[in-house]
């Protein structure tokens, strides 16, 4: 009989959990879920409240941003910077190519057809004469490097040796300096034999 009374008998305590502070619990996370739905910001409120409350308010600090970054962090953004700017000096630098691809094209085009009634001077009985001096002045007056790199990606080593041959020294100096060593030393050879030839 004393087992039976034992277990009809209910811990005070256990009674009290259940019916009261588990209840209590779930009523006030869907009290909370039910707030935040409806827009009030339950949290930053509980927050602000309990913020003056010694001990509370010590447990429950406001979020704070890392102002700090690590160093392997900041040499990535580093290098990525750097190789952003070289992307963005490599893309102006081809726009600026191709447009002077497009003038020099253009320049051809306008020579190539010329009106007839210019022909009677001794330059113009030989156009392709007079577009390869126009093209070695047009490359004269353009920046060493800019030069260089469009000699380089011209396929006709001929009409290059011609551009440089008539160039003065110094600014065929330029030009083959800017270029790739290979090329230059290609290209010397080429000029200094046709020189040679003369």
């Amino acid at each position: 009989m004393n087992n039976k009374e034992e277990k009809k008998k209910i811990n005070p305590f256990i009674l009290v959990f259940f019916a009261g502070v588990i209840p209590l619990f779930v009523v006030a996370i869907l009290a909370v879920f039910i707030l935040e739905m409806a827009g009030v910001e339950v949290v930053d409120w509980a927050k602000e409240k309990t913020s003056n409350v010694p001990i509370v308010g010590e447990m429950i600090k406001e979020d704070q941003p890392v102002t700090q970054s690590s160093p392997e962090l900041e040499t990535a953004q580093a290098k990525l910077q750097e190789k952003q700017d070289e992307v963005i000096e490599l893309e102006n630098s081809i726009g600026d190519l191709e447009s002077t691809i497009k003038q020099l094209e253009d320049e051809i085009l306008r020579l190539e057809h010329r009106d007839d009634s210019t022909n009677n001077t001794e330059e113009d009985q030989n156009p392709e004469e007079e577009v390869a001096n126009e093209m070695i002045q047009s490359f004269t007056e353009m920046k060493g490097k800019q030069a260089a790199q469009i000699l380089e990606s011209i396929e006709d080593d001929q009409l290059v040796v011609r551009i440089l041959e008539g160039m003065e020294p110094a600014d065929r100096g330029e030009i083959l300096q800017r270029m790739t060593k290979d090329e230059a030393a290609r290209y010397t050879e080429l000029v200094m034999a046709a020189m040679e030839n003369e």
